[in-house]
């Protein structure tokens, strides 16, 4: 099935219930965290706008439409829904048979048509929509997911990463840091060893990793106890064998005078690094050494 060329902006169905209008966009999380009084504690969670289908691919995926789950039968249509909710903007159809089904060829195309044509039939089920309404929308040569009917946490941990390189002030830093490390409860589509989710997966490591030792150090002063809990999590969620994130923690720990914990620290970095046949290297031992002085 070929579909007809469509613009995202006004050819993307409103979800049931709503009329001809798509809902309203949710306030950022970042927006309400700025507002709180405490960021304490870093919790972990995605919280889908109403009307919409929640999208979870940071950690194990899950669709689900009204808090019951979407499932698609066959790997082609599986496949393109991870693919394309990576992608905000969509991908070209040459893009993603060259990811999906590298050496296909003609096939790959009609592995496509066939894929997106298994959404539509599920995400039309799951919602009750009528037959004509798409879920999978061409915008040029491209094809994605309308923001009208989907909510991606994906989506959600980009912008916020990108907020943290915009914002002015350490008060909006500090919301978009923190939404994050709210959104990142696990390896990007976990459990996926597909090639071409391998270099997404570790780019959103590194930025759940980076935004841990941001966030731990704009509160360090102020509010260590915050920081401690920041690093806690990252050492627990994103990354057990960073020693940048476990001499960060020993660190703030040796500066709250708590020589035991930092012992502690140092024997699960070791016993976490054993997992994966390495020791602590020279420059952990030493840092380690230092702070049990």
């Amino acid at each position: 099935m070929a579909d007809a060329a469509e613009n995202p902006q006004t050819d993307a169905p409103a979800p049931a219930g709503q009329g001809d209008a798509p809902p309203a966009a949710p306030a950022p999380a970042a927006d309400a965290a700025m507002a709180a009084t405490s960021l304490r504690p870093v919790a972990s969670g995605f919280v889908g706008a109403a009307g919409k289908t929640k999208v979870e691919v940071l950690g194990v995926p899950r669709v689900t439409w009204s808090d019951k789950e979407v499932s698609f039968g066959r790997a082609e249509a599986r496949d393109l829904f991870a693919l394309l909710s990576l992608s905000p903007d969509g991908a070209s159809a040459e893009a993603i048979v060259e990811a999906l089904w590298p050496g296909d060829g003609g096939r790959g195309g009609r592995r496509l048509e066939s894929a997106v044509r298994e959404i539509n039939q599920a995400m039309r089920q799951a919602t009750g929509c009528a037959s004509g309404v798409r879920f999978v929308v061409k915008s040029g040569e491209r094809r994605l997911l309308p923001a009208a009917w989907f909510d991606v946490d994906f989506w959600r941990f980009d912008q916020a990463c990108r907020l943290v390189s915009t914002a002015v002030e350490d008060a909006g830093r500090k919301a978009a840091l923190h939404e994050v490390l709210t959104l990142y409860r696990g390896p990007l589509l976990a459990g996926r060893d597909d090639l071409w989710v391998l270099p997404v997966r570790q780019a959103a490591q590194r930025q759940a990793i980076n935004a841990a030792v941001r966030l731990a150090e704009l509160v360090r002063a102020d509010d260590p106890e915050r920081a401690v809990d920041v690093l806690h999590l990252a050492v627990e969620r994103i990354d057990p064998y960073s020693e940048m994130l476990w001499g960060q923690l020993m660190t703030i720990q040796a500066e709250l005078g708590r020589q035991l914990a930092v012992r502690r620290s140092f024997e699960l970095l070791k016993e976490r690094l054993a997992e994966i046949d390495v020791t602590p290297s020279p420059q952990a031992q030493q840092v380690y050494e230092r702070l049990v002085r």
